[in-house]
């Protein structure tokens, strides 16, 4: 994949095209990342930084647009689609005396006169069936017969699709009473209903909104708000692998200069006020803001990379698949494992007085020991589409580790743990590299998923290929980690950062090896029954084995045989449910 294309997948079903069938709307759309989900959004919702969350209460009374202002307890009509209102009255769906309403409200806005709602009746929540005039609310809300404490949350409460009854003031002091429904805010696919306009969700909010970016905290925006990038590649731009440009430089930094070398980097702190844009530089400048892709700043057209996966014949082939990328999962564990509890422990006399490379050893470790978990955690993933798509009765845990993983380009590769030298970095990159190794393992599984044979149950395949795209965007975290890692440990012998670069596995009869071995049987055994029970039921055993992986458990004990000298294994169990598993 050259460095100007990206694999970006839509997770959220906001992303197919508005108002389209269902047959033709439900694609991915190029440029929509993970992270444009709402849940994806930075805790602040009120306003909030992705969208203004109040707007959605603009629309609550089918056909009118309000503005809701809390802090005067008011809700002011603002617009009416008397167009749409029409067509259901003639579909029987309002009735005559309702539209009457709706043409008298639009008249009057038609004429410049206000009108505003005065009066609510209907189902709020858990307060249960209310009726009061918007004029009772006074900001509290406790004790028997309690109403909302204001408009906004009162409107907030109302139970979607229940009845409804709300009475407008007009202009001349008279009011006109509706009937109708909540409305719904979401479609039946998830998606924000289409009466929700483009822009309409983010239209409140700061304008520009980098003037927060600038002013607020220092370097922990989410990615789809960015305030640290990398920098945009010069003029033929490097390759993939040029760990120079993975850099983290200010978005708004004041120097837009493209050169051959990367800005410099952003600090742990703020930049100062003379690195970055003013507030007024900000508002004139804002073009020369380059777009962020993959974390990246680009300046040219995006054309992402097109990876085309094979569906795989039927269900049954599909499985053979899912089972052998669990094993998949698990071997890679094994091999980073073993890779983690290889570099020098932190105290080691040996680093004493050279903390740049304590560091590194440290950080190397950590990001490892995180990918691994991540590994496990693809295994759990895995295991949960098995269990949606298999005949009901069928599921097996899927822990069988693969006898061999998948290489780039074609053919497979033998499972072998080893120490974190130089040759198994590079082998990391290679398994985790884009639409090659474990990530294009997945690229015919996600590709059957979206389109499902005709043996496949209706509707399951599309839910849980979004747990497959996860995996593969993730995958490409874990490419660039070990990339960085690369980079981190390349100036230094492989001496200087292993306990012992020739370390060997340990023979069978090794006490502390027969300790890790027997705590591994347990786990595997734990997540078997786990996963057999359900993703609730099996919590219990679960919980278990993720306590028995970390302190006292596994970890404490690879430690142990990594102490006196031996690469950290995990022999085959004598089980049949953890037979090693060959490709399909």
């Amino acid at each position: 994949m050259s460095f100007d294309q990206g694999k970006l997948l839509p997770r959220n079903v906001t992303a197919h095209r508005r108002l389209s069938s269902p047959v033709t709307g439900k694609h991915r759309v190029a440029g929509n990342p993970a992270s444009s989900r709402l849940e994806s959004g930075v805790g602040n919702c009120y306003p909030g930084l992705e969208c203004d969350v109040r707007n959605l209460e603009r629309r609550f009374v089918p056909f009118m647009e309000m503005d809701v202002v809390a802090v005067v307890r008011e809700i002011r009509l603002v617009s009416v689609d008397l167009g749409a209102a029409l067509q259901a009255a003639r579909a029987g769906e309002i009735t005559p005396e309702d539209f009457e309403v709706y043409q008298t409200l639009s008249g009057d806005l038609g004429d410049g006169a206000a009108a505003a709602v005065s009066r609510l009746e209907g189902m709020f929540g858990v307060l249960g069936e209310l009726a009061f005039d918007l004029s009772q609310l006074n900001d509290k809300s406790y004790g028997a017969n309690r109403r909302p404490p204001d408009s906004w949350t009162a409107v907030r409460m109302l139970t979607e699709g229940a009845p409804l009854k709300v009475s407008f003031t007009r202009g001349d002091g008279t009011t006109v009473t509706l009937n109708t429904k909540r409305e719904r805010y979401l479609d039946d696919e998830g998606a924000l209903s289409s009466i929700f306009l483009p822009g309409e969700m983010s239209q409140s909010l700061c304008s520009p909104w980098t003037h927060d970016f600038r002013d607020c905290g220092c370097h922990y925006w989410a990615s789809n708000h960015p305030d640290i990038v990398q920098p945009v590649y010069p003029a033929g731009g490097p390759g993939t692998q040029d760990q120079k440009w993975t850099v983290s430089v200010p978005w708004q930094r004041a120097d837009r200069v493209i050169r051959d070398e990367p800005p410099p980097s952003a600090g742990p702190f703020r930049p100062s006020e003379e690195e970055q844009l003013d507030h007024h530089e900000i508002n004139h400048r804002w073009e020369e803001l380059h777009f962020v892709i993959n974390t990246r700043e680009t300046t040219s057209p995006f054309r992402p990379g097109v990876v085309h996966g094979t569906p795989l014949l039927d269900r049954a082939t599909l499985l053979r698949h899912l089972q052998y990328a669990a094993g998949v999962e698990l071997a890679v564990a094994h091999e980073y494992l073993a890779a983690a509890f290889s570099f020098k422990p932190d105290g080691d006399p040996s680093l004493a007085g050279d903390d740049a490379l304590a560091d590194s050893i440290r950080a190397a470790r950590a990001e490892i020991m995180r990918i691994a978990i991540g590994e496990m955690r693809h295994t759990r993933a895995v295991n949960d589409v098995i269990r949606a798509i298999s005949p009901p009765g069928t599921f097996k845990p899927a822990l069988q580790v693969a006898s061999a993983l998948p290489r780039p380009g074609g053919g497979h590769r033998p499972v072998v743990p080893r120490v974190a030298s130089r040759a198994a970095i590079d082998g990391f990159i290679d398994i985790e590299s884009p639409s090659a190794g474990v990530d294009g393992l997945y690229i015919d599984i996600l590709a059957t998923l979206e389109n499902p044979p005709s043996d496949m149950p209706e509707g399951i395949a599309e839910e849980w290929s979004e747990a497959v795209s996860s995996i593969i965007a993730e995958g490409e975290d874990h490419f660039q980690t070990f990339l960085d890692i690369r980079e981190w440990l390349g100036a230094y012998e492989e001496a200087k950062y292993l306990r012992d670069p020739a370390a060997t596995r340990p023979d069978s009869t090794q006490p502390d090896h027969v300790a890790l071995q027997t705590a591994y049987a347990g786990v595997l055994d734990d997540l078997h029954t786990g996963y057999l029970k359900g993703r609730f039921q099996g919590a219990k055993e679960i919980n278990e084995a993720r306590r028995d992986m970390v302190g006292a458990g596994l970890s404490s004990l690879a430690s142990a045989v990594a102490a006196v000298g031996f690469i950290v294994v995990f022999d085959v169990v004598a089980d049949p449910r953890f037979a090693p598993i060959s490709p399909p």
